[in-house]
């Protein structure tokens, strides 16, 4: 299935039929194939997704050039998306390198100057044909600042096509859903939303979730954890490759949970 270069189309998809994208949060081919492989075996589409720290390690260009070879291959559709752009410049970069989707976070902004910046990036993404994700709020344990329904309405204004809402997760930590917060969220705006510190929600939160217009939750910490549990576990390998077949499984095995729990199952 060719890749999905208008991430636009995923996303309509998901809130049209009420269910959640997975954005699994890779950095290498072993992440992608797991993270893949385990969309084809749900029938699920997907977000496979850079953070600033990993196009350290693999460029925008050449990532979108791995997960595109990839996807091309592929039985279900994925999307290639930047989380948590940290400047426009980054964004910009990303859009010119063929990304489907990115995030401009403006945590340590005014929200008059991420208006501001959305209202900008928007006009660019718009016109490549990529969809733009927008936080207003922190999402690192200590720094979280609920939304407030009339600020993330500011941002659907400013034409964001996502707007990451804060309503109880937190980056690598367990939480609850604020149902109740999202509720109000939804009836405001009635527009897609996303979740941010999806790996420890529950199962029935993210049912409720989906119902009320998140099309998107990012995993990152689960796959981390299973990838760091097969590294100090794997003394015993005999080889590189014998690691790598391990991750994969274990990788696998959380992405297709994940990709249950959100719904996306049987979505493609």
């Amino acid at each position: 299935m060719p890749f999905i270069r208008d991430g636009r189309i995923m996303i309509a998809d998901a809130f049209d039929r009420k269910y959640t994208l997975p954005a699994f949060n890779i950095c290498s081919a072993e992440m992608i194939r797991a993270c893949i492989e385990a969309a084809e075996e749900e029938k699920a589409p997907i977000i496979l997704q850079t953070y600033p720290a990993d196009i350290l390690q693999l460029s925008t260009k050449h990532m979108k050039d791995l997960i595109k070879s990839y996807a091309e291959d592929a039985s279900v559709p994925i999307m290639l998306h930047m989380d948590h752009g940290q400047s426009l410049d980054m964004d910009i970069d990303c859009i010119r390198n063929g990304y489907s989707s990115v995030m401009y976070d403006g945590a340590n902004q005014e929200l008059n100057d991420v208006v501001d910046t959305t209202q900008k990036l928007v006009g660019i993404a718009s016109v490549a044909g990529v969809a733009v994700e927008v936080a207003a709020e922190s999402f690192n344990a200590g720094q979280v600042e609920y939304t407030q329904p009339l600020d993330a309405l500011r941002l659907k204004e400013a034409g964001a096509d996502m707007i990451a809402v804060s309503i109880g997760t937190e980056h690598g930590q367990t939480g609850a859903l604020k149902l109740d917060l999202l509720k109000d969220i939804h009836e405001t705006l009635n527009h897609p939303l996303v979740i941010h510190g999806g790996s420890g929600v529950s199962a029935e939160d993210y049912a409720a979730a989906r119902e009320l217009g998140v099309v998107k939750a990012n995993i990152g910490s689960a796959l981390y954890r299973a990838l760091r549990k097969v590294w100090e576990s794997s003394a015993d390998a005999k080889n590189h490759r014998e690691v790598y077949e391990r991750a994969r499984a274990s990788l696998k095995e959380v992405a297709r949970e994940k990709i249950r729990f959100m719904g996306a199952e049987g979505k493609a």
